[in-house]
């Protein structure tokens, strides 16, 4: 397997989430080729501050024979785009278009429009990041929870504690909590505290998939997980979601645009075989950084993400003309 890699960064518009400070994203874009002559390209854009290695460690892990789970997923990716460009297909092709929630890092920065423009363009659920100011968060969940046109999905981060997750659900009136779809991990994740938790909304979880085992859990303390096949086995996890009948809301990592259509195209596959377990995507993220032209191909229309014209994944032209450099194994 030859591995060529392009670093690349993405300017934040805004904050991110109240975990992470305000600056450019580092990444870096692979073009993989295989023995067999297949060859495809994916994204692999770490988190540093939420545990993951920098890109760099990752690909020098190559070289060692040690592969991360990012790596893995990255490869996975880059195989299916190969596949497809082999056929002359889009990873797309037969896919249903599938519906994207809106985000919220920061509510200090939504206008008052907010709701009439949201509505016009189409959104039916809107995820709102927490942990800025929660006082004034709570304030912002029940005005929008109180007009009913949305589902809405609240995010913690694993910043909170039960106590604060308590004071703030039981500020938030009783007509916008019925509104909430979810919250995501509301706090760091415990079997018995998320069980009494669920009393105000139903739960899910994503920065603590990694460190518990579905198949284990003797109850159910979520009832939907986040899938980010940027970093998850998308297979086995959702096997577990099957058995264990939980939902599933497939979501980028906020990482490139491409890495954004490879979790999209996920999505569309898993929301064409199973239709009611897959909930609306998160994948309108590539709007939270400066456009570039990666973004410019993939411009978003309401909930819906335009899809990168091309082969595979998409983005020929662009892939083309990247300064590659070739990984040395040795």
């Amino acid at each position: 397997m030859k591995i060529n890699y392009s670093p690349y960064r993405l300017k934040p518009m805004q904050s991110l989430n109240a975990a992470v400070p305000l600056s450019e994203r580092q990444g870096v874009l692979l073009a993989i080729e295989w023995p067999d002559g297949l060859a495809g390209y994916a994204d692999l854009h770490p988190w540093p501050e939420l545990g993951d290695s920098s890109w760099e460690d990752q690909l020098a892990g190559i070289r060692s024979g040690k592969i991360s789970t990012m790596m893995e997923q990255s490869i996975w990716m880059a195989r299916r785009d190969a596949q497809a460009r082999k056929q002359d297909k889009s990873l797309f092709d037969g896919l249903p278009l599938l519906k994207n929630n809106y985000l919220i890092t920061d509510t200090r920065l939504e206008q008052p429009d907010l709701i009439a423009r949201l509505k016009a363009e189409g959104f039916e659920t809107i995820k709102i990041k927490l942990g800025h100011d929660l006082k004034k968060e709570a304030e912002f969940v029940s005005f929008l929870g109180q007009d009913g046109a949305f589902k809405l999905r609240l995010d913690f981060n694993s910043l909170g504690t039960w106590q604060t997750y308590e004071r703030f659900m039981s500020s938030v009136n009783k007509i916008a909590l019925a509104r909430v779809q979810y919250v995501e991990d509301p706090f760091p994740f415990d079997e018995e505290a998320w069980l009494e938790a669920k009393r105000f909304a139903p739960l899910a979880i994503d920065s603590d998939l990694d460190k518990i085992d579905l198949k284990k859990l003797k109850t159910k303390p979520f009832d939907t997980v986040i899938l980010k096949p940027a970093k998850h086995d998308v297979n086995a996890i959702l096997q577990n979601c099957i058995i264990n009948d939980y939902k599933v809301t497939v979501t980028s990592y906020m990482d490139h645009p491409l890495g954004v259509m490879h979790a999209l195209a996920v999505a569309g596959e898993l929301k064409k075989a199973h239709p009611q377990r897959i909930l609306d995507a998160g994948c309108l993220t590539t709007r939270l950084f400066q456009m570039d032209t990666y973004s410019a191909e993939v411009v978003p229309s309401g909930p819906y993400l335009k899809r990168a014209d091309g082969k595979g994944i998409g983005f020929d032209a662009l892939l083309a003309r990247e300064p590659w450099s070739q990984l040395k194994m040795r």
